[in-house]
């Protein structure tokens, strides 16, 4: 019973990650940070079922997400950067 309690909490966290707007900075650091938070949860219950594709998978998007999220920040900080 706790097995499929941690997917679902993986699956609504992936999902919940989509309704953010992606056009602002908010929006996008949101939507990263929910979709690596849930990629995190996904490997943990790949590896307990054991479903290793799913745990391979969700392993290469928590780093797809933490590339586009740390490219975020810093584009963001380099555009607030004062001009010299």
């Amino acid at each position: 019973m706790w097995l499929e309690i941690v997917g679902i909490l993986a699956s609504v966290l992936i999902v919940s990650s989509m309704v953010f707007k992606t056009t602002s900075y908010k929006g996008t650091i949101a939507m990263r940070s929910i979709n690596l938070v849930g990629s995190v949860v996904f490997v943990v219950y790949g590896i307990m079922l054991p479903a290793y594709a799913t745990a391979i998978a969700n392993a290469c998007l928590i780093f797809i997400n933490l590339f586009y999220l740390l490219k975020e920040i810093r584009d963001h900080n380099k555009n607030k950067e004062p001009s010299k």
